[in-house]
């Protein structure tokens, strides 16, 4: 009976406990698309068709025309209300253009990534209503660059004056994933048709410790205890690690092999 107590009470623990969240910001090079600086009284297009510190991906080779940051201009006409500083990224809706970039940072383990990203249309050239964007969490073997996950972004939920946050998340990295160790790359590419052009602003990756569900910086009794307040839970459980809606022997192996990590 006096392990059983034990065992409730920690259990009542883990569950009652609210810990900050422990998540660090990792850096993307031009994250919100402030470089080069467009000088509004010097340039009548208010844009220029370089992103700076990213690849770019253009089917207009010649001309650049696909890829490149704009002049976000003050409230009115073709004002996005939520931009995070004075440009944007324009990025051509047909297939094949894109921006990426090959991060110095590599995967960690018992380290879970999310890259996310505000979107929007143009207002006089938007995207056609089938048409997506992808994000996309790649890493690099040698010259290759290789998917771990993406996040379609459909034209249908967005509008042209304000920015909708998209990301795409991939769970803890384990000893065993192809991509563990390896550098991190980042991706935003054009999926449609010819013709319009998206907005894109304020790049973000962040790594969080996993499975830490109390977010208290380190795997331990209390995430065993909260994993096992959920044990053969299978509807929509908080400490499911591997996306199949369950929380069984899976859960419990991913949680020894981090056990004790730390931030």
């Amino acid at each position: 009976m006096l392990h059983y107590w034990k065992g409730h009470i920690l259990i009542t623990l883990a569950l009652a406990y609210v810990a900050p969240l422990h998540s660090q910001s990792m850096p993307i090079a031009n994250h919100s698309f402030e470089a080069p600086v467009i000088d509004p009284n010097t340039n009548p297009f208010l844009a220029i068709p370089i992103v700076q510190d990213w690849i770019e991906l253009d089917n207009d080779v010649e001309n650049s025309a696909n890829t490149g940051i704009f002049y976000n201009p003050p409230p009115g006409p073709g004002h996005i209300t939520n931009a995070d500083g004075k440009q944007l990224m324009f990025l051509g809706s047909e297939q094949g253009n894109a921006v990426l970039q090959d991060l110095e940072a590599t995967y960690q383990m018992c380290k879970a990534y999310q890259l996310s990203a505000g979107v929007a249309v143009s207002g006089m050239f938007p995207p056609d209503p089938n048409d997506t964007l992808t994000l996309a969490l790649y890493y690099i073997d040698g010259e290759t660059r290789i998917d771990i996950d993406t996040t379609v972004v459909p034209r249908t939920e967005l509008i042209s004056t304000e920015l909708v946050n998209f990301s795409v998340e991939i769970p803890a990295v384990l000893a065993d994933d192809p991509w563990a160790g390896k550098n991190i790359g980042v991706a935003i590419r054009a999926t449609g048709a010819a013709g319009g052009f998206w907005d894109v602003d304020n790049v973000a990756l962040t790594q969080l410790l996993s499975p830490d569900f109390t977010h208290d910086g380190i795997v331990n009794y209390y995430d065993y205890a909260a994993l096992a307040s959920e044990w053969m839970d299978c509807g929509t459980p908080e400490t499911d690690l591997n996306q199949d809606n369950c929380v069984n022997l899976d859960e419990l192996a991913i949680l020894a092999q981090c056990w004790l990590e730390t931030d």
